[in-house]
């Protein structure tokens, strides 16, 4: 018989042996570790009293990760990966498990759902459209590595700028800031994280990026990931200001380190979606953004 527990009420070797059982096989390397899972639920604000394990038997079979955060005066809930043990797919297990899910989101008065679904993964997505979810965009995760033949920055420009550094939630605190952008993306999981802002001649912010860094242990930089680019709808020209920015996060594309774009939404991000491709940032996976009003 089926059952299904909150997360905060298992084990970690349960709560691990679910994870890497719900997501054998699927289409990029899953397994987790406990301090990974650990690190990652803390990162992301995943919540205990909102997840999911399902147990068949006794054993973990099946697990569900939400997360909670307060959005533009919203709660909007993710879910953080929906996986169902080999043993005990195709016997309703995720569908049991996203109907509580909903029940206890309800319950906690979150008023949008949200997550994200590889774009191959044809019947978790219309698993999640039985459930009221509806796409409402393509994200795209993006990635260049090595030396750029032409820079964004040499772009004509009809708006003069200037860039200064700041920090993720100096970006998220911009009146035009994306909230609806995916969860990985929103700055509050970025918080170790750089940012940049960019200013018109008056002084008023018209973009902001922010990203991360990372270092081999010789100290020297080998990548850069960007979360998030956007400029003001309302500034002169908002593809030249994602350009100068997208620019200034990769330090104008020298040297030979990997750069990554995550999950950058094809439609509601198009400036910076359409800068990156043209200078040369191939995409390495798709996937849908999926939303449940509440």
């Amino acid at each position: 018989m089926l059952e299904m527990k909150k997360m905060s009420e298992c084990s970690m070797d349960e709560k691990v042996e679910a994870w890497n059982k719900g997501f054998e096989g699927y289409y990029f390397n899953m397994d987790t570790t406990a301090e990974a899972f650990e690190k990652r639920g803390a990162m992301e604000d995943l919540d205990e009293e909102l997840s999911i394990v399902a147990f068949d038997g006794g054993k973990p079979v099946g697990i569900v990760r939400n997360g909670l955060r307060e959005n533009a005066g919203r709660k909007v809930s993710w879910n953080g990966g929906t996986g169902v043990a080999k043993s005990v797919r195709g016997q309703g297990v995720g569908k049991r498990m996203m109907e509580k899910t909903i029940e206890q989101l309800k319950g906690a008065g979150v008023e949008l759902a949200t997550l994200e679904a590889v774009n191959e993964n044809k019947a978790a997505i219309e698993l999640y459209r039985k459930m009221g979810y509806e796409v409402v965009d393509e994200v795209d995760f993006m990635q260049l590595k090595g030396k750029v033949a032409k820079h964004p920055q040499e772009r004509e420009s009809a708006q003069a700028i200037i860039i200064k550094p700041a920090r993720p939630e100096n970006a998220g605190s911009l009146d035009f800031y994306r909230h609806d952008f995916t969860w990985q993306t929103q700055w509050q999981s970025v918080k170790d994280g750089e940012a940049l802002i960019a200013y018109d001649v008056d002084g008023k912010a018209v973009g902001y990026a922010y990203f991360r860094k990372a270092k081999d242990d010789n100290g020297q930089h080998i990548a850069t990931t960007l979360y998030q680019c956007a400029a003001d709808p309302s500034a002169a020209d908002p593809k030249s200001v994602t350009a100068r920015l997208i620019s200034e996060v990769f330090e104008n594309f020298s040297g030979e380190i990997n750069r990554v774009a995550v999950n950058i939404p094809v439609e509601m991000n198009k400036f910076t979606h359409q800068v990156l491709s043209e200078t040369g940032f191939q995409v390495t996976t798709k996937q849908v953004m999926m939303a449940k009003e509440l």
